[in-house]
């Protein structure tokens, strides 16, 4: 019960009456820090005295701001005595709620308060509220890496690890330095270090190549503070955003094509209304020279309508761009679809004296839902892009396998040509964007834009020995 009188007693006489009192006691200077505590509060907290003198209070006792006010600003004109309900913490952070009782007391050299724990039961919500938190920090999906105010790495979840390719353990308690060294470039990993002079960041756009992959991120830092405003550490927030990223730029890429196919939809006939009268009189004209032997003329109206064809198949091209197909989507065996179409392949690789390696990894593989028409239009592209690629000689490879971890059946197209250059990886599924003489850059969009519709995407890897293109389709369970 509250003490009914001020406190005016040496702080060392109080310290040797507390030690024999039944109730739980702590002493407190008027900086904050434990000056004494009893062996009842250090046995209901299950703590050694060691741990707690000299310490902030409020490392093991949660009260209310105005009551820590209470402690720091005391002067004569404040009152001596309040009660408050707060809690006190347990070494396992188990909370107990309590009746605090803080009576002021004068040494005559310095201010002290003298606190009395009532009633001190087990809270079980800030516990469960503990272990919560344990659980989100570890299963959440955003990156978190703890490092404190040496610089040292004290806690990464499992997002951070899988993002960075790394194991926990190997990590915790070794310097940051070593986790970023799987991060280049260099001058993008001092986030963290900002924030340990206490300078946050917040939603800082980082591109980091980590490993072999390239990874788009919003980063947050911020600084850890005490109550007395010293620093104690750092925490990173990692968002990927990587296939966000992806996705913006199909979405462009979707937004160019799908303007080419407005252009395309409303000039096709236009185009080609024109084309066929042209071409209809240029064959009349070519029968006439003929007939009169004008063999160089002739050869001049033949170089015509070779252009008028090569027109005509620009805006084809143009029209699978924006037509809607009638796609017939039914369960298929891809191995059925390259059965029937690889005799053209051969044929095509042995005109320019090319070597065709074709390879499944099993006889039977799980269905796709697709449309064996476009399927075959899509490789078909692929290999002659290969070929072309190639020159004369080589080895053309079509690879069937299946990517478990993503539930996708895989189609390998793997050229020994000398590779896509650098500057044109990103660019190769743009519109009109080509590395061929008489290319139309129409090619690959098209093939995309099919591949999408069957939900499936295209991946291409290029290096100075040769190109892979990779068809990525869901298959059935």
């Amino acid at each position: 019960m509250p003490i009914g009188f001020h406190l005016d007693m040496e702080l060392r006489q109080l310290v040797a009456w507390l030690e024999q009192m039944p109730q739980a006691v702590m002493v407190v200077d008027d900086r904050g820090n434990v000056v004494a505590v009893n062996p009842v509060l250090l046995h209901s907290i299950r703590r050694d005295r060691e741990e707690v003198e000299g310490k902030p209070f409020t490392q093991f006792v949660t009260i209310s701001k105005e009551a820590v006010d209470f402690i720091h600003r005391a002067d004569s004109s404040c009152a001596w005595y309040q009660q408050v309900l707060g809690s006190v913490i347990a070494r396992d952070g188990s909370y107990y709620s309590t009746d605090v009782q803080m009576v002021r007391g004068w040494d005559g050299q310095r201010r002290y308060h003298l606190l009395f724990f009532n009633r001190i039961t087990r809270q079980i919500w800030p516990h469960l509220l503990q272990r919560f938190a344990d659980h989100l920090i570890s299963d959440i999906h955003l990156g978190i890496v703890l490092v404190d105010n040496h610089g040292n790495l004290t806690e990464i979840n499992r997002a951070a690890c899988d993002l960075f390719g790394v194991q926990r353990a190997k990590l915790v308690h070794q310097p940051f330095d070593k986790l970023m060294n799987h991060v280049s470039p260099a001058e993008e990993q001092n986030v963290l270090e900002k924030a340990l002079t206490g300078i946050p960041t917040r939603n800082y756009a980082a591109t980091w190549t980590i490993g072999d992959k390239q990874v788009h991120l919003l980063v947050d830092a911020h600084t850890l503070w005490d109550e007395t405003g010293r620093i104690l550490g750092a925490y990173m927030v990692l968002k990927d955003m990587t296939n966000l990223r992806l996705l913006e730029e199909q979405i462009q890429r979707n937004d160019r094509l799908a303007t080419i196919g407005q252009i395309a939809a409303g000039t096709a006939h236009e185009i080609r209304n024109p084309l066929t009268s042209i071409k209809g009189f240029l064959q009349v004209i070519k029968y006439a020279l003929k007939e009169k032997g004008h063999v160089k003329e002739q050869g001049y109206t033949e170089i015509m309508l070779r252009e008028i064809n090569r027109i005509n198949s620009l805006v084809s091209e143009f029209l699978l761009l924006s037509k809607p197909r009638n796609i017939k989507l039914r369960p298929l065996q891809v191995t059925d679809v390259w059965n029937e179409m690889l005799p053209i392949v051969e044929n095509e690789a042995l005109l320019h004296n090319m070597e065709v390696h074709f390879v499944t990894e099993r006889s039977l593989f799980p269905l796709v839902v697709a449309d064996s028409e476009l399927l075959k239009q899509v490789f078909l592209n692929l290999c002659k892009n290969a070929i072309e690629a190639m020159g004369e000689g080589g080895m053309l490879t079509v690879r069937i396998r299946l990517e478990e971890a993503e539930q996708k059946l895989a189609v390998d197209v793997q050229d020994t040509g000398p590779g896509i250059p650098a500057y044109a990886l990103d660019k190769i599924f743009d519109p009109f964007f080509t590395t061929k003489e008489n290319g139309t850059g129409l090619g690959l969009p098209v093939c995309q834009k099919i591949i999408h519709e069957i939900g499936g995407m295209i991946r291409v890897s290029s290096k100075e020995w040769g190109t892979v293109f990779t068809v990525l389709l869901p298959y059935i369970d």
